[in-house]
């Protein structure tokens, strides 16, 4: 919406600049792609020992471009351990995006693949060195 212009062609003339400027000092970037790996995580009671995790969505964001580069991404798991049998896709945290100390996006964490329950001795060695 532009302001304060005294006739339609100039309101016309003034969102054609503001698009202009836009378009030359702003970026749209995918920050995120859809079965992206973000990290791994040990996983507990699984025929695996290590987990996958990633999103299971493209995410962009619109940027100044001169912040573009700085965008890093941070991740928490919603509880401290992963159990075993476990889901692909299923939500266990999120992904926070950062612009240095300023958060510009949040988004959900999934496993990327999926885990069965160890076998017996697997997941006896597990609650050895998990519980005790």
């Amino acid at each position: 919406m532009v302001m304060g212009a005294d006739s339609p062609k100039g309101r016309e003339q003034q969102a054609a600049k503001l698009l202009h400027w836009g378009q030359q000092n702003f970026d749209t970037v995918q920050v995120l792609q859809k079965g992206q790996n973000v990290g791994t995580e040990r996983i507990w009671y699984g025929d695996k020992e290590q987990i996958k995790l990633g999103t299971d969505q493209d995410f962009w964001l619109a940027l100044p471009k001169a912040e573009v580069s700085r965008i890093k991404a941070k991740y928490v798991l919603d509880k401290k351990d992963l159990e075993a049998p476990i889901a692909a896709n299923q939500r266990v945290g999120e992904i926070s995006l950062y612009d240095g100390d300023k958060v510009v996006g949040h988004y959900p964490l999934v496993t990327l693949e999926s885990i069965n329950k160890g076998g017996v001795f697997s997941r006896m060695s597990d609650y050895l060195h998990h519980e005790l």
